[in-house]
């Protein structure tokens, strides 16, 4: 495969992504289980293939982070209104990348961007994003197993939070000592 299309393709998966978060509430109640599968292997695949071809990107790794939150908030949202479970479980859920947008405005305001750039994907992250496909996919295949899914991702996407904005401290911290080593 051309070197110009393995670099093209993990961001045009993570796209694809983009597509079906769009069509996600728009789509009948059937097809909601068949949009996660491809949602959550589109993400396993976009960044296998990135490392794999050693194509990653600050570019491609914002474009996956933006398409995950995206199609994951859509979904939620939409079988949330669907009536599967209640719309006060998404902030609980979502309380990862509610702390990780936080950091972000905080970061970008008070000029530490580079900071928070230096906060990665973590396993916690990624555990905190297959819990919250395997919550949409309880909520659409497994009812009975919908209470356990949603405190287990909401644990996850706790710890998570915690574990970024612990990151995001030693930045901080370490960027605050960084001029008093140089004098």
């Amino acid at each position: 495969m051309k070197r110009r299309t393995q670099r093209r393709l993990p961001n045009f998966i993570s796209m694809s992504r983009l597509a079906l978060a769009a069509l996600f509430p728009f789509s009948p109640e059937c097809l909601w289980p068949w949009l996660v599968i491809a949602g959550g292997l589109s993400d396993v695949l976009d960044g296998w293939l990135a490392r794999r071809w050693q194509v990653q990107s600050r570019m491609g790794g914002m474009l996956d982070a933006v398409s995950d939150k995206l199609f994951i908030l859509s979904a939620l949202a939409t079988v949330a209104a669907g009536g599967r479970f209640s719309l006060w479980w998404i902030p609980l859920i979502l309380v990862r990348d509610i702390v990780v947008a936080a950091t972000a405005v905080y970061a970008a305001c008070s000029r530490s961007w580079a900071a928070f750039d230096r906060m990665v994907v973590r396993w916690s992250g990624k555990l905190a994003t297959a819990g919250q496909f395997l919550l949409l996919l309880a909520a659409l295949l497994l009812p009975c197993s919908l209470c356990m899914m949603l405190w287990t991702a909401a644990l996850l996407s706790s710890v998570a939070a915690g574990h970024y904005g612990w990151i995001l401290r030693q930045a901080l911290r370490d960027r605050k000592a960084a001029p008093e080593r140089d004098v």
